[in-house]
């Protein structure tokens, strides 16, 4: 399959817009806002490497060849070893400030309302259980935990789904 480059990168530039969006929404029940959130991700490589992974997400029938699959791993890897709201930026999960782990609480509320609700595979477990498989078992805080719990249930009690669902539109209007 091929697709052209230019609409690869604006189905990228929509989908970062509408997640930086329901980031912020998430924060904003939690009290918070992250408007710099993801803006690494304007930057090249990244934003390339970034293109075609979330291009490929949404249409899995475009295969990488592996010179495109390493270009998007190495722009994951080097987002998440410097934007401060990734796990992997840290030594030790327990120097994580506070603020971050809002931010990155957001993050995965962003991420896995988009996963839930419109990538094709839908098999995608609540935020609670995705945090419980992937990261429960790294050397958290009681504090952190605490923080962590809180956050999904004010998400989880507050979460308008329409209001979530409206910030998306755009992304979906390219689908």
């Amino acid at each position: 399959m091929k697709i052209n480059i230019d609409a690869i990168f604006k189905f990228y530039e929509v989908r970062l817009s509408c997640h930086v969006r329901a980031v912020n929404y998430f924060a904003s029940l939690l009290g918070y806002s992250f408007p710099e959130h993801d803006s690494d991700k304007i930057t090249e490589p990244i934003r390339t490497g970034y293109a075609y992974i979330f291009y490929n997400n949404y249409h899995t029938d475009l295969h990488l060849s592996d010179e495109y699959f390493k270009l998007c791993q190495y722009a994951q890897q080097t987002h998440y070893k410097h934007a401060s709201h990734h796990i992997q930026f840290y030594s030790d999960v327990s120097e994580i400030p506070d603020i971050r782990i809002y931010e990155m609480v957001s993050d995965w509320a962003s991420a896995n309302f988009e996963q839930s609700n419109f990538l094709p595979d839908k098999n995608t477990p609540s935020l609670e259980k995705w945090f419980e498989y992937n990261m429960s078992h790294l050397p958290w805080t009681e504090h952190q935990l605490g923080i962590i719990k809180k956050s999904f249930e004010t998400i989880k009690n507050n979460t308008d789904s329409k209001i979530v669902i409206n910030i998306w539109k755009d992304l979906l209007e390219l689908l």
